[in-house]
Parts: structure tokens; sequence; C-alpha cells
């Protein structure tokens, strides 16, 4: 961005004068070296506020991350999606991904008299420092995040003061207060500096605080480090000692249960949050004297705590219904541990209603709303239109996400992926020209396509063929996984890697569910390309040419294919030429809209967004959802009110709380015209059309 610090200081300092691509500005700018996540747009309305009971609980739900499963984002950086950000507020995840431990401190008075009371100086280093819009004289101080290898995560003292780290978030400077609208506006301009090391041992849970209201614990016992088999033996202590993390870390549950335990959950999240731990829990036959040492000392506990009669009822509950199924229960423990090979998993047994709604396992994306993590993806589309280039495009995405997401809509949820290429088409000399084709406009660094993305062949070629299924291309790809451990296995086409009968449905279900099982084996999620057969008609719901079992298998199909440029009679353009993207099918989530795209580089670009319109690059949330409207109607708007209408039903589709004006959307679209987003064209007529 060519913004400095101190341009973005003013602006942060003058938030609740901006507009929303004033903000957005200052979002972007922190997202270079903060880990910012969305936070819910807009503010409380009076019937929220209604329901609630009180403009500040009705607030509280607008602080949250709309995200699930955001705190991931405290471990790796999140890339900014300029297009996803709401206008009003974005979050910093703290931990190692920002690089940060923020201080949130609720009373500063009473935060002086807890520290003298600890025989803590009453003093704070000069570091950052943001003052909430919040009532009252709060303030965020930010503190380096330590590299020291211990865990810093979220830990309270009510009423007084937060520490927000691993599964922790705050409100960034420069967003505004959804119960006062006031801006969070820095209050210390000075570099992050070291945690002062009464706060980091609070943090890490190696010492305690207390104030004058409660006794001092009378014991402070720490655990031993034990495994998971001593856990039933250990004197547990009434405060967590550091030691309790490796007593967590060693606990026999899921990494997301045992993150779900290290969570502090805002208010109306945390009852669903709590049953699924406390099923963890149960299920992997974790002593009851640990589970409730767990919910009375650990963020987890947060509802138990306070209601400690619901909490008796839970557990009650929760017994019952694992005594009710046992073979529910056995079927979840091999969930939790991933196992799918053992004796147990390989006798059939039944799952009822709620044992699938209460186990363990989560639904996650690779790329979100685009690709689940372990169901297969299939791209179909006629010969030459670009199915190759695109596939190539997703795996360097999945190893090196572009900041904006893969094609601008769909974020890549980690970079930690490792693809490996099975593909017949594609010589050496031909994959290294396309490789250097891309790295024009998209470098990736050496070492990033040394390690991750991987092509396999034989002398000295990256081509194969023959059936997948036989042990002539399993056993080596066995073998290479064993070394590589990569989780991304890609076939360039499918026709090539199988010998059946590819219009019998019989044959080509048994060869794709023989396929499956086999990425199933090498945890690994597959991604197809099938070609179209000769005539048009041959594509439909399913994707591509022959048996219909190929698109019934599949969970998720993309269709690719180039449209030609085309008039009407009178020499009026219709639409511009361009790359269609259609999901064809999508099957444990909502489908997305088509996508118009174009090339440039051999990398795929949303309409209106490719690095070669420069303005663009600037686009706000507005311009944005015009881009969006323009593109719903298939890159031609043959009026200002059919566009002006559109633009209304995405916002009431997106963002219900601000749904512009005719008049205002009529501006926006005026404005798009000007910056070079869209362009008028007035055909011979005289009549106005809008296009990219």
């Amino acid at each position: 961005m060519n913004y400095s610090w101190d341009e973005i200081y003013l602006l942060i300092q003058r938030a609740d004068q901006l507009d929303a691509g004033g903000r957005l500005t200052i979002f972007e700018f922190l997202a270079q070296t903060l880990s910012l996540i969305p936070l819910r747009d807009g503010f409380p309305t009076p019937a929220e506020i209604e329901e609630c009971g009180s403009l500040a609980k009705a607030a509280k739900k607008y602080k949250g991350p709309v995200e699930k499963g955001w705190e991931r984002w405290c471990q790796e950086k999140r890339p900014f999606i300029r297009a996803n950000c709401s206008t009003d507020r974005a979050g910093v995840a703290c931990g190692p991904a920002s690089g940060v431990l923020v201080l949130d401190v609720d009373d500063m008075g009473r935060f002086w008299e807890v520290l003298k009371f600890n025989s803590i100086e009453q003093t704070l280093p000069p570091t950052f420092a943001v003052k909430t819009g919040g009532r009252g004289d709060r303030y965020h101080y930010y503190f380096k995040y330590p590299t020291d290898g211990k865990k810093y995560s979220n830990r309270s003292k009510a009423g007084c003061f937060d520490v927000r780290g691993v599964g922790g978030q705050v409100i960034c400077p420069g967003s505004l207060h959804p119960e006062t609208t006031k801006p969070y506006l820095v209050a210390t301009n000075e570099n992050i500096l070291d945690a002062p090391e009464w706060l980091l041992e609070y943090a890490s849970r190696s010492r305690e605080i207390f104030t004058e209201e409660e006794p001092e614990s009378t014991s402070r016992k720490s655990f031993s480090n034990t495994t998971r088999a001593d856990t039933s033996d250990i004197e547990l202590s009434e405060t967590i000692s550091g030691e309790m993390d490796f007593f967590i870390a060693n606990l026999p549950v899921s990494d997301d249960v045992k993150q779900k335990i290290m969570t502090q959950y805002v208010h109306g999240t945390r009852s669903e949050a709590s049953w699924s731990v406390l099923l963890g829990l149960l299920n992997a036959k974790v002593d009851e004297k640990a589970i409730r040492h767990i919910y009375d000392h650990y963020p987890i506990g947060d509802k138990s705590r306070q209601k400690p009669e619901w909490f008796e009822r839970e557990i009650e509950r929760a017994k019952n219904l694992i005594a009710q199924n046992q073979i529910g229960v056995n079927m979840q423990s091999g969930f939790l541990s991933g196992a799918n090979n053992s004796s147990l998993n390989e006798e059939y047994g039944f799952l009822n209603g709620l044992d699938v709604l209460n186990s363990p396992q989560n639904f996650e994306f690779i790329i979100d709303n685009f690709w689940p993590k372990n169901e297969p993806l299939l791209i179909t589309g006629p010969g030459g239109s670009g199915k190759s280039v695109m596939t190539l495009q997703i795996a360097m995405d999945l190893v090196f996400p572009p900041q904006q997401g893969l094609l601008d809509r769909f974020q890549v949820m980690s970079s930690e992926h490792k693809v490996m290429f099975v593909q017949s088409e594609n010589s050496l000399v031909g994959l290294k020209r396309r490789m250097e084709i891309i790295a024009k406009t998209y470098a990736i660094p050496p070492d990033v396509i040394r390690d991750k993305l991987l092509f396999f062949g034989k002398k000295g070629d990256v081509r194969s063929s023959g059936d997948i299924n036989d042990d002539k291309l399993k056993h080596p790809l066995e073998r290479i996984h064993g070394q590589t451990n990569f989780d991304i296995l890609i076939l360039d086409p499918l026709i090539s890697f199988h010998d059946q009968d590819e219009n019998s449905n019989d044959a080509m279900r048994r060869f794709l569910d023989k396929f499956f099982d086999f990425c199933d084996n090498l945890k690994v999620t597959p991604l197809m390309i099938h070609h179209h057969g000769k005539f048009r008609a041959e594509k439909g719901i399913g994707g591509g040419r022959g048996a219909s079992a190929i698109g019934d298998w599949s969970a998720n199909t993309w269709e690719l294919e180039f449209v030609e440029e085309r008039k009407d009679k009178d020499g009026n353009l219709k639409h511009v030429a361009h790359y269609l993207f259609t999901q064809k099918k999508a099957r444990s989530y909502e489908s997305n809209l088509k996508m118009m795209l174009q090339m440039k580089d051999l990398r795929f670009y949303p309409m209106g967004s490719s690095p070669a319109v420069g303005k663009t690059a600037r686009m706000d949330g507005k311009m944005a959802i015009v881009v969006d409207a323009l593109q719903a109607l298939g890159g031609t708007a043959s009026t200002q009110k059919q566009l002006k209408d559109t633009i209304i039903e995405i916002y009431k589709k997106k963002k219900p709380n601000d749904i512009p004006s005719e008049g205002t959307a009529g501006n926006d679209i005026k404005r798009a015209v000007k910056e070079g987003v869209i362009k008028e064209v007035t055909g011979p007529s005289g009549s106005k059309t809008y296009t990219f």
C-alpha cells in the first residue's frame, strides 16, 4: 500500500469521520503485520436491543468473529481479504501470528490497586496502546508475543483486566465500538515492547494474581509431568500452573477439543462449545475428577463456574447419552483418534442421529466455501478451456496463499499443504514454461516450490499414465507419500488413469470408490480434471462426459469454459469475452454464484480485478458489490435500473443492515465508472449499458 504509518495514524485518530473505504484502508495497512479477522458489521438494531434487554448486551454480538474456527488465525497469519472485511471493525487475532500479547484493562484505578495488592510495581512499559471506544477509560496495551516456545493464552481477572493471547482477539485501532459508535484510538504511539515478567507468568499460568476480595489460594500444587495414564492419581490443585498445559496437550482427545478447552467463548456460544468438549472428554474416558478440574479452571468452564447447577445437569445428560449407545461411543472414539483400520472400525455398527450431531469431528474447508477437506473436487470443461491452468493456480495458492484468496474470493485456510500432481498431458518443458510465465505476476519463494509442489513421473519427466488403482502406480505413490507426506493429490485428466468403460455407471462408480479409499487411507484429498465430450449436451450437473456416476460420486464440481464476445443485431455489446466458472455441485454447503474470469500471465482473476486494471486494486466494499452485481448479470447490465436493483438485492443478502436507497446505489455506479472499475457504454441508439 502507498501509505506510511504516520498517514495511517492520522486516519485512525479520525476513524469515526471516515467512510467505509477509509476504515478498510486502515485495516488493510494493519493486516500487513497483524493477523486481522472479520468481525460482525453494523450496529445493534432497536429489535436486537429489545430482544437482548439492553444496548450493551446487544452490542456484544457485534464484537465477535464471524468465522467459525477463527482461533487458527492466532497461530498462522490470516490473509487479508478486503471484500469480506467489515467496514466498521476488525479483530486482531492475538498470539504468534500477530506477534502480540494484549493486556485489556477495563478499570485503570482498580488495575493499579490489584498490582499493588500482589506486590507488583505499579507501572507499565511505554508500549503501543489503544484507547477503546467503550464507556470509561479502557485500554489495550500491546506487547511482543515471546518466541521462547511457551504458550501464552487467555486469562481474565473479572472486572479488572484480561490477557489476550492464543485463542483471543481484541478489536483493532480504527474500528468503531458497536455500543457507543466511538472509534478505537491510538493512545500511545510507540513501538511494541516486551511484556513485563509478571504478565508473562500470569499468561503462561505459572503464577496467580489475587484481589483483596478473594482469599489467596491455599494450595499451589502443580501437576507433575505425567501422561494420561496417571491422571486418575493426580492431586488436583486449586490453581493451574504452567505444567497444566502439558497435561492438556497429552489428553487423548482431538486438537479441536484441546483448543476449545483453552478458548474463552462469548455469551451465546458457550453452551455448544462446552457440550462438545464434555462429550469429547467423557468419550475418551478422561477421569471425571480431571474433567471437573478443567471446567473449574480453564476458559471452557466460564459458564459452568457461573451456573454450577446447569453444569451438573450437563454432566448427567452427557453420561446418559454415552450409556445409551456404547457402539456410538466406540465409533466416536475412533473418530477422535483418527483411526480407520482398527479391528473395531472393521466391524459395522451404527450411530443414531444424536451421535452424529455430537460427533467431535468438524466440517472443515481447505479453501473456504470452495473445497471441503476430505471431499473430492472435480473440475470439468471443454478441451482448451484452461482446466490445467486453473488446477495449477489452485495448487500454487494452497502452498502460497494470495492475500485476497483464490480468485480474490475464496480464502485459503492454511498454507501447510503439499500437493502431488499425477498428470499425463504436460511435458517437463511445457510445465516449466507455464511456471515461468506465472512467476511474472505471482512469484513463489523457491523453497516453497521445492518443498510443496511435487510432480509424479519417471525418467526425468513429469508425465505418467495407467490405472491409479493398480499397484504399479499405487505402490510408488505410497512410498513417496511416506517420504513427503503430501496431503493433496491431483489427477489430470481422469481418463488417463483408469482402464474402465467410461460409459458404464457400475464400472466407474466402483473405480472411483476404490480410488477414494486409497486417498482416505493416505489421508489425502483428491482433485480431478475431467473433460467434456464432443457435444455440449454431454455436460450436465455431474460435469463431464461419460457415465453419470462420475458426477454423482463427486462431492464438489466446478465447470470452466470460455465464452466469446457477443453483440446484438444493432452492434450493442451483449457481453465481453470471458471465462465462465460455474459451480455445478456442492454436497455439503451452499453453492456459489457463477464467476466471470479473465486470464493474465496464466492466472485467472475475476472480471475487473486483473493486475492490468490498476484502479480496482484499491476497491472498497461498495465498489466490490457493484462488481458482484455486474458479474451476477453476466457482465452486462442493459440499464442502470437493472444494475441498481441487483446491487440492492446483494445488499439484502450480504449486508441487510446497510441496504442503500436507489439514489445511493446509483451514486455507487457513477463512482465505479469514474474510477474505472466498470465501463458505461453508449449504444447506437443512445441507450447506456454497463460492462467491465
